[in-house]
């Protein structure tokens, strides 16, 4: 059988599993049973969470989004290279707050979403970024310095809630 991963992170609570996919399901349904149970306790402990007005405060000291590479792959539901391009450079600008990168960083973050990211990303990298910096999702301000082109990071911050 073959081998998956997967990571969900849900306010405090962070599940990550590497197996079959049919232990990784049984095991993702025992925590998602249990995350309104997680949820109440961490309310009960956490005062300034605590009462009707239940939402989720990001841990990021900025007030940007705090979500993994996964979760952000996930909501962009990718399933390109270009894609998973995309979805780094929303990580590196709206959650890490970072106007420039290079394409190291773009990598290293596409790395990161497990289960999306596919070896032969790295090896048509240059294809990737320049097909983005081409539709405008990217600028390129030198040789390896790129940004998430203001249109894409407004269309980007709506998907991805803020």
């Amino acid at each position: 059988m073959s081998e998956s991963k997967i990571q969900i992170k849900v306010g405090h609570v962070e599940f990550s599993g590497e197996g079959n996919q049919e232990w990784l399901a049984e095991q993702l349904e025992k925590v998602l049973v249990k995350i309104p149970e997680l949820v109440r306790i961490e309310k009960a402990a956490n005062p300034v969470i605590s009462g009707q007005n239940f939402t989720h405060t990001p841990a990021n000291p900025n007030g940007m989004l705090d979500l993994s590479m996964v979760s952000i792959a996930a909501k962009l539901k990718c399933k390109s290279g270009q894609d998973l391009a995309t979805a780094a450079a929303a990580h590196l600008k709206i959650v890490q707050s970072r106007p420039t990168f290079s394409r190291d960083d773009i990598l290293k973050h596409m790395k990161e979403a497990t289960g999306y990211y596919k070896g032969s990303y790295s090896n048509n990298l240059t294809n990737i970024l320049v097909s983005l910096v081409k539709n405008d999702s990217l600028t390129q301000s030198s040789e390896n310095a790129y940004s998430l082109h203001v249109n894409k990071e407004n269309e980007l911050n709506g998907t991805l809630g803020k």
